[in-house]
């Protein structure tokens, strides 16, 4: 029994749809149903009862449920308390890197865990802004510097492309989405398009960057009613979670964290794509040490998401 297939089944249970369900586990709905079958088969019992789009636990699945939740709960327990004997002393390297706020933010806590596992987390974490980055790492003298994570619109990024004195590493490209409650969202949707976002009452982080991304979305359907636009996130959410507003996230987030709180998340139509990822002097080069964080960090994204690079693939632009 493969307890990929236990948390299909308790998505499926959550949500009484196998499309939905599909959508969040970003995995095919045939793949979906096939892990089921075989499920099903192994135990010899019907789990769900099909009527029409929705579906219902039969009394075996009602059955199930607590069990497997039990078995997915000690998997991940087990996975956890390990976590710390997976490291080297090669992955215990202090090094210092740079980020703008928008990464640190985000990245760095939802991955966690991932991050640990990969040795990436002991890493001194300097924020800064984006002209700060760049000027840092133009400015004189042939020394290595320290690595950055900076996060930009494509638009944006081309710009850092053409840049002859500074090297990009991607490690994921990412869309807008929506978050919110049942209260101003319809879990049946699959999408939204910016005037139907722009006419909800919005609770935004304010950060320079998320800032420049909504503002390039919204331009033609400007936002109607902003109850909010602070870095208050803990109101922020407040908000959001008591149904008086929405928010904005990513895909890659919901795809590291789908449904916090029991919030939904529905993508925008024709978003703004952004992309994260490393940049360091190409003059300068890096450290031996940074060199080693910058590969296993790639590579961490890389092994751990693999679902995700199925529908958000980073082919498709010149890196250079």
């Amino acid at each position: 029994m493969r307890i990929e297939s236990l948390r299909y089944f308790l998505e499926i249970a959550q949500f009484g749809s196998f499309s939905l369900a599909a959508r969040k586990l970003y995995i095919s709905q045939q793949g979906l149903s096939k892990a089921v079958q075989a499920l099903e088969k192994e135990l010899g019992v019907d789990l769900f009862e099909r009527s029409g789009k929705n579906v219902h636990l039969t009394e075996a699945g009602r059955a199930f449920a607590p069990l497997a939740r039990r078995c997915v709960d000690a998997h991940d327990a087990a996975k956890e308390a390990m976590l710390r004997f997976a490291r080297t002393a090669e992955d215990a390297e202090k090094i210092e890197v740079m980020v703008m706020p928008f990464v640190s933010g985000g990245l760095f806590s939802l991955m966690k865990d991932e991050l640990y596992a990969y040795g990436l987390r002991d890493a001194v974490l300097v924020e800064k802004s984006l002209p700060d980055i760049v000027g840092d790492l133009v400015s004189g003298g042939g020394e290595p510097k320290p690595p950055a994570i900076v996060c930009l619109p494509d638009r944006m990024l081309a710009c850092l492309l053409h840049n002859p004195d500074v090297e990009y590493v991607p490690l994921f490209r990412s869309c807008m989405g929506v978050v919110g409650t049942k209260d101003l969202l319809s879990p049946r949707k699959r999408s939204m398009t910016v005037a139907e976002v722009a006419r909800l009452p919005i609770a935004c982080y304010n950060e320079p960057i998320l800032d420049a991304i909504l503002a390039e979305m919204f331009a033609a359907h400007p936002f109607q009613n902003v109850i909010m636009h602070a870095s208050n996130i803990p109101l922020i959410d407040e908000y959001v979670q008591g149904g008086r507003a929405v928010t904005f996230s990513d895909s890659f987030s919901d795809f590291l964290n789908p449904n916090p709180s029991g919030l939904l998340f529905i993508p925008i139509e024709r978003s703004v794509t952004f992309s994260v990822g490393f940049v360091h002097s190409r003059r300068a080069g890096l450290e031996d040490g940074a060199a080693r964080y910058v590969e296993r960090f790639r590579r961490c994204i890389e092994e751990t998401c693999e679902a995700y690079f199925a529908k958000h693939p980073l082919d498709g632009m010149a890196w250079g």
